[in-house]
């Protein structure tokens, strides 16, 4: 059995699946604005100014194994549940990757409650509007672990 993937032209219009594809340019600031903004609400717990950083029809993928949730007003729920699991959350977030409409961000997280300690380190890729700097797409991927861990140094670089 072979594994080769035929080279593909990068810069042409048509993906894998043949699908016709816009390449947008995200403003750099704004896609920084996100990602900081993502750590801040979510460090601080605020739900409105999380709920602000999406869309009203947003699509969010919590993780690929668990829950999507659609609109603010589930992505209202999500995160009020969020801080009922994790507690204190200490946010730090590295430097954003932008592409086209693209924003990649990582996250490590230390979570706490009383007698419990946890780290939660991850990245997400978010698809956003190019006039508002909002998210309408998000999805991320994580790994918990216990106890305390320090990032690697270069971490979020």
């Amino acid at each position: 059995m072979h594994w080769l993937l035929k080279p593909r032209d990068i810069s042409s219009p048509e993906r894998m699946s043949g699908r016709r594809v816009t390449l947008h340019h995200m403003d750099r600031e704004k896609a920084i604005a996100f990602v900081e903004g993502y750590g801040r609400t979510w460090q601080a717990w605020d739900y409105e100014g999380f709920a602000d950083l999406f869309t009203e029809d947003a699509i969010y993928v919590e993780h690929p194994t668990d829950e999507t949730v659609v609109g603010r007003g589930q992505l209202l729920d999500y995160i009020r549940r969020e801080q009922a699991a994790e507690g204190v959350a200490s946010v730090s977030m590295g430097i954003p990757v932008v592409e086209g409409e693209h924003v990649i961000g990582e996250f490590w997280t230390t979570m706490s409650k009383p007698g419990e300690i946890a780290i939660l380190i991850g990245c997400f890729i978010a698809r956003l509007d190019e006039g508002t700097g909002r998210c309408h797409h998000f999805r991320q991927y994580w790994h918990e672990v216990d106890g305390h861990v320090a990032p690697y140094e270069g971490w979020g670089e």
